[in-house]
């Protein structure tokens, strides 16, 4: 009690005249004994050796403690990388047998070499037929009434449907007979609409110029009169042959 710091050992206690209290060098601990019952050799208390020594160790001990839980991480970590690498090893292991496996199926779906060479087949080439009836032009005017009707040539028509009186009029189913002399060019003339204005009309053409012979040539067109300019009437035999022939083809 006299001396601040004691050594470790059974002394008075200060608190408890008559006990002996144990001092484990650095503080006074729970263990009590009677005053008249010790002894200087009497051994420390159950425990006091215990706390004796972290009070002396300290450190050294903490140490030991991280030390400790710093190698169970280090065994565990060396565990886990032993078996870790081996599960790849067993998984090439398992792998192995399968390729096998797979190799040896395609090896026994695979048929044998035929020794027969087979005949060789000719396969005759593929032809691309194009429709007849898109391609195939129109077929030509029919003439039954006279067979020196002929289709006049667009420009002939062309020459005519110049002298049309009114816009809108146009002319169709174009006929000519050539008698030397005079060419007689017949057809059919539509108005603006489509709609049929004259049936069949005829035209007289002597040295490039233009002349009308039927009535409806005469309506519809500017032309000089041919009965007039070529003495030929519209019931001469010509005229009324290709009228006819303008006819048929509207039938």
């Amino acid at each position: 009690m006299t001396s601040p710091t004691p050594p470790p050992g059974w002394h008075p206690d200060p608190s408890e005249p008559g006990l002996i209290r144990y001092w484990d060098g650095a503080q006074w601990t729970e263990h009590t004994q009677p005053a008249a019952e010790s002894t200087a050799e009497e051994p420390a208390p159950p425990g006091a050796a215990e706390s004796d020594q972290p009070a002396r160790a300290g450190v050294p001990r903490a140490v030991k403690i991280i030390g400790g839980i710093v190698a169970a991480f280090v065994v565990i970590g060396v565990l886990g990388a032993v078996f870790g690498d081996d599960e790849p090893a067993d998984d090439s292991q398992a792998a192995a047998p399968s390729t096998t496996s797979s190799a040896a199926a395609q090896q026994t779906s695979t048929p044998d070499p035929s020794t027969t060479t087979p005949p060789a087949t000719t396969v005759p080439p593929t032809t691309t037929t194009t429709s007849a009836v898109a391609a195939a032009p129109p077929a030509p005017a029919t003439y039954l009434s006279d067979p020196r009707c002929a289709p006049a040539n667009q420009s002939l028509v062309d020459l005519v449907s110049s002298g049309f009186s009114e816009s809108g009029l146009t002319l169709t189913n174009g006929t000519v007979i050539d008698s030397g002399d005079y060419t007689y060019i017949g057809g059919t003339t539509l108005d603006a609409t489509g709609g049929v204005e004259n049936r069949s009309d005829v035209w007289v053409i002597a040295n490039g110029s233009v002349y009308s012979s039927t009535g409806g040539a005469r309506n519809t067109t500017s032309w000089p009169r041919a009965s007039s300019e070529l003495d030929v009437s519209p019931g001469d035999p010509d005229v009324q042959a290709v009228d006819a022939c303008v006819v048929d083809l509207t039938r």
